[in-house]
């Protein structure tokens, strides 16, 4: 009788615990350090909360209860509630929509998820009838392109006047883009030198992170503010967290760390149009990569070159990849054999390519990440591609990676424009080839005259060695 009654109890004092609310306290984090505005739910309820500036959460729950962990770019995180009243956790980034491409061989062959646009994508044999033979035996000498720089952070009047401009507003409305208010943010060590892959955040008024992204050479990051009385930006760096409510009078930031960790890796992948519309130049482009390969080769002690080709749905194929290699033999081989066919309309696959680029192997590390994205059509507009490519860009701000696009002949200002948002909105620069060498068809002129004309492969090893630092 008596076993029975302390089993009755025992049951009782459980059930009575597990009914009873405690309140649950911890830190959210993440390899790069303290992650705010996290969104932390008691499953099944609308009870919930948010983590701080700090990191930290308070929330009020029962024994057994399920935590769901949810931060965007992150992989949802589950918690039971046990005895303790304190539950840490740490996020990890998740694969996101990139991720869940399926590369087989050289074309797309099925996706997953948020990139529905994959679906009725060709995938063949590349089977076309042609003489690679020939095509390997042609080699233009290097050195012949021209080409103009626009970095439209050193000239922002002139980006600004293009806010009148009604073809620059038309692209800017239907491919969805807002980078006409930025804030500048450096962060640097105690002795002023500049610190790379630091993480920033910028929240709005609300709490909400609405921006991601990592520090170049120059210790620099670009975020993008929406409206709003006042905005936080936080620096993550070496399990270290700062932060700066700031108003819309801010436009450079400064914050300062211990120590800065070196690295002196570089990731270069060149994603080109291999389509028929640039059958007057891939030759003369092929060897100017090729030329600057070598130079960058020689130059940058440590380095990774991938490649990506793309053409259209209906191709022989839509995307052909070669992923990072630090054998620059093997790069120059798979650059030989490709060649310009297919297509047929304007525009291209632009969208497939971006997304098989930015889910290669990127070193988090490498002091610089750039895509050089060489092309003379935008991809094709409808709803579906706005959002592929507008999370494209996304992925490539949280990962540090800089567009640069290479504007071939034939393009006209829609390329243009979406491609000087591409860059502007990864703190890249836009590229585009000039007639002044006389090879190919007409060059479209750029909406600004703040440039000079250049050989490009120059003009490419210039910016590598810029954003690497040398």
């Amino acid at each position: 009788m008596l076993k029975q009654f302390m089993y009755l109890l025992l049951i009782l004092t459980i059930s009575i615990t597990q009914a009873q609310q405690k309140t649950i306290t911890g830190i959210v984090s993440d390899n790069s350090g303290i992650l705010a505005g996290v969104l932390i739910k008691v499953k099944g309820t609308v009870t919930g909360t948010e983590s701080d500036f700090d990191g930290k959460y308070t929330l009020n729950a029962k024994i057994r209860d399920t935590l769901l962990f949810t931060y965007l770019g992150y992989k949802q995180v589950q918690k039971i509630v046990g005895r303790s009243n304190v539950i840490h956790v740490k996020m990890i980034e998740q694969a996101n929509a990139l991720d869940e491409i399926v590369v087989v061989g050289y074309g797309i062959e099925a996706e997953r998820s948020f990139t529905s646009a994959v679906r009725g994508v060709s995938v063949v044999d590349d089977t076309e009838s042609y003489s690679h033979k020939t095509i390997e035996n042609y080699k233009p000498q290097s050195g012949q392109l021209t080409a103009g720089e626009i970095n439209d952070f050193e000239n922002w009047l002139d980006w600004k006047k293009l806010y009148k401009n009604k073809d620059f507003i038309k692209v800017k409305n239907q491919w969805n883009f807002n980078v006409k208010n930025y804030i500048e943010v450096f962060v640097k060590d105690i002795n002023n030198k500049p610190i790379t892959n630091a993480t920033v955040l910028l929240l709005n008024d609300e709490h909400i992170v609405i921006g991601k992204t990592k520090t170049d050479v120059f210790g620099k990051a670009i975020l993008f503010r929406e409206k709003g009385k006042y905005h936080t930006v936080q620096a993550l760096h070496n399990n270290e967290i700062k932060g700066l409510k700031v108003t819309s009078n801010h436009q450079k930031i400064n914050f300062t760390f211990l120590k800065s960790i070196e690295n002196y890796d570089i990731d270069i992948m060149f994603t080109i149009d291999a389509t028929g519309s640039m059958g007057d130049e891939i030759d003369y482009l092929k060897s100017e990569i090729e030329n600057i390969i070598n130079r960058v080769d020689t130059s940058i002690q440590s380095k990774r070159v991938g490649l990506t080709f793309y053409r259209d749905i209906g191709d022989a194929y839509v995307v052909k990849d070669f992923d990072f290699t630090t054998n620059i033999k093997t790069v120059k081989h798979n650059l030989s054999q490709q060649y310009a066919s297919g297509g047929g309309d304007y525009e291209e696959a632009v969208e497939k390519a971006l997304q098989v680029s930015l889910s290669k192997s990127w070193n988090e590390k490498a002091t610089a990440k750039l895509l050089f994205l060489l092309l003379d059509a935008p991809p094709h507009y409808n709803q579906e591609n706005v959002k592929i490519i507008k999370n494209a860009i996304k992925i490539a701000q949280e990962k540090g990676i800089k567009i640069i696009p290479i504007v071939a002949s034939g393009a006209d200002k829609t390329v243009e424009f979406l491609m000087r948002f591409f860059s502007i909105s990864t703190n890249g620069t836009y590229v585009f080839l000039t007639d002044d060498s006389g090879i190919g068809n007409s060059h479209l002129k750029p909406t600004s005259d703040n440039y000079k004309v250049e050989k490009l492969n120059d003009l490419i090893v210039r910016l590598i060695e810029k954003y690497a630092g040398i």
